[in-house]
């Protein structure tokens, strides 16, 4: 499956966008799909085999044209790694940010505070190469 082509600018305003319609969600994947080892998925699957776009990086990535099929592929990755296979142009830093936001919904926080919180452990995190900026929740919800 061929990635799609994407830039940072659209990973992270399409982020800030999904958060700010959604700011008070709390993920939580289908019971039917949960296991010991699984609570996240970047697609959800119906009984009836409907799929549609699962956690906040789901959301995102199928917002911007990722195929369900290519995120259904990803699913046993973290969220770095799994821009790094569906996209094409997106920066390392960007994928990571990503993860770190990721954790924080899967760990219970709701979408506009895994944003936020995310971004303030990225940019104060070892890892990245650079800091990030966000345009703000409040201007992407009008």
């Amino acid at each position: 499956m061929t990635p799609t082509l994407l830039t940072d600018e659209q990973i992270l305003s399409t982020l800030v966008q999904v958060a700010a319609e959604n700011p008070e969600k709390v993920y939580q994947a289908p019971e039917s799909m949960v296991d010991q080892y699984t609570s996240c998925f970047y697609v959800h699957e119906a009984k009836d085999g409907t799929k549609e776009p699962g956690c906040i990086v789901g959301q995102v990535l199928h917002r911007l044209g990722v195929p369900l099929e290519a995120l259904k592929a990803a699913e046993t990755l973290g969220a770095s790694s799994a821009v790094q296979l569906t996209t094409q142009g997106v920066s390392r830093d960007v994928a990571l940010f990503l993860r770190y936001v990721q954790r924080k919904q899967d760990r219970g926080s709701t979408w506009s505070e895994a944003v936020t919180e995310g971004l303030e452990d990225f940019n104060d995190g070892f890892e990245a190469e650079g800091t990030l900026t966000l345009p703000a929740l409040a201007e992407a919800a009008a």
